[in-house]
């Protein structure tokens, strides 16, 4: 039951209006199953489960999925006939949401057909794009840490001086004392971040230590931290190859705009109501 929901909510979104092409003539593959007169034909299961969405994939080699699918073209199909029994398809209102569908499913097709048919993106072009946008393939520098929050400046100290003693004793002492709920329970562990994550007085004290290097106490809003450093990695730049299709998708972005914009250009196209322009 659970993957015929998963099946029949997928098809939804992917096959909107799929019912209006069931032919019952012009299609010569195997009729599998007719619904009030209409047959559904082996291709049209075809159709389905190469429209399968990607998250979906994994249920295309499972045995029964064809028969779900089919069970799910019979009800859709048996709804839609009930639809226009009722005369939904003459109410303006469904009329203009099948015109909207109809209309994004063209705008799709013609997206589609522009990025396959558009002119290859050159290596050159992409260089060119990577040496001007060399800030934006930058890592930030990061640093590793994990702290203790505590209330008062007294705890802090004492904090600090235990831990002087015994580093060992960190992970237990984040446990048993820290007032930071989200990563007590590792230690006050708080992971990688760049400058900007944590308060300024935290990224100021955090980013001046060295590997394993213990902070003084550090009043925040959030009250005192005692800090260790466990890791730092320096700003890098992420290389040509990592990076390039990520590139590829911006510059065939922006060929798809300036498209829209030569089709838009050469259409005829008139602001009626002076407010609108």
């Amino acid at each position: 039951m659970r993957f015929l929901l998963l099946i029949f909510l997928g098809l939804l979104a992917a096959c909107q209006q799929q019912d209006e092409s069931l032919q019952q003539d012009a299609n010569l593959s195997p009729v599998v199953a007719r619904v009030g007169g209409v047959a559904i034909h082996e291709s049209d299961i075809d159709v389905e489960m190469a429209n399968m969405p990607d998250t979906m994939y994994q249920y295309r080699d499972d045995p029964k999925a064809r028969g779900h699918i089919l069970r799910s073209l019979v009800h859709r199909q048996a709804i839609s006939q009930k639809a226009r029994q009722l005369g939904l398809d003459l109410d303006p209102a469904i009329q203009q949401r099948i015109e909207s569908v109809r209309r994004q499913i063209l705008i799709d097709a013609a997206k589609e057909w522009q990025l396959v048919n558009m002119k290859k993106i050159q290596d050159a072009e992409i260089q060119v794009y990577y040496k001007k946008h060399l800030d934006e393939f930058t890592v930030p520098e990061q640093v590793h840490a994990r702290h203790i929050l505590v209330r008062t400046e007294k705890q802090a100290w004492d904090l600090l001086k235990k831990l002087r003693k015994n580093r060992a004793s960190f992970t237990a002492l984040a446990a048993s004392q820290s007032l930071d709920d989200s990563n007590k329970s590792r230690g006050g562990d708080l992971n990688w971040f760049p400058r900007g994550v944590m308060v300024k007085a935290f990224d100021d004290a955090v980013f001046e230590l060295k590997k394993h290097g213990l902070s003084r106490p550090v009043r925040t809003k959030f009250g005192w931290h005692v800090i260790e450093l466990l890791g730092k990695r320096e700003a890098a730049l992420k290389s040509l190859d990592e990076v390039r299709v990520e590139i590829i998708s911006v510059l065939q972005h922006q060929r798809l705009q300036q498209w829209y914009g030569e089709v838009e250009a050469a259409a005829n196209i008139t602001i009626e109501k002076p407010e609108y322009r």
